[in-house]
């Protein structure tokens, strides 16, 4: 027989498996929810992010170095593609190629003198081609190149991301 003690606690325990066992029953008798329809959008268009959808251009301007550019960057899939520029001092203009983050390519103007270069690069980086007309270009004017690169790179997908659906 159970002391006055022990009967409390069997009819606190008794009382919560009835609760659990009656909550079970609850959640198992609902009918599911009906399933979304093929036609409704999980994700409203206005909401969806502008840097999925292919084949965008975005314009701007920017100084790296001191040297005021505007420049038009095409992005595909969120990722940037190229970035043509037009240095506003002087009219050159250059453009680069990107996979990633990594310069590709580069065709324009030097930014140390007057020559029109032209710099080819692998996928780590190593100088493929680096020609300005019949000569060589410097290893100093190839370094301003992929600085100047990386900057404007920077600045126009960080650009893209804050404002890019309202220029695109």
């Amino acid at each position: 027989m159970l002391s006055t003690k022990q009967m409390p606690l069997r009819f606190g325990a008794c009382r919560l498996a009835m609760t659990i066992a009656a909550s079970l029953l609850a959640a198992c008798s609902k009918e599911p929810a009906p399933a979304a329809t093929p036609n409704t959008p999980l994700v409203e268009q206005r909401a969806a992010d502008p840097a999925h959808q292919p084949g965008q251009e975005f314009r701007g301007s920017f100084a790296p170095g001191g040297i005021a550019a505007t420049y038009r960057a095409r992005f595909n899939d969120g990722k940037i593609q190229s970035l043509a520029e037009t240095r506003k001092a002087t009219s050159q203009t250059g453009t680069y190629e990107f996979l990633g983050a990594r310069l590709m390519k580069y065709h324009g103007a030097a930014l140390n003198s007057n020559d029109t270069i032209e710099l080819e690069f692998d996928e780590q980086g190593k100088v493929l081609k680096a020609r300005a007309g019949d000569k060589d270009v410097s290893a100093e004017e190839i370094t301003a190149i992929r600085d100047r690169a990386q900057s404007l790179r920077s600045h126009a997908v960080s650009q893209y991301a804050v404002k890019g659906h309202d220029q695109v």
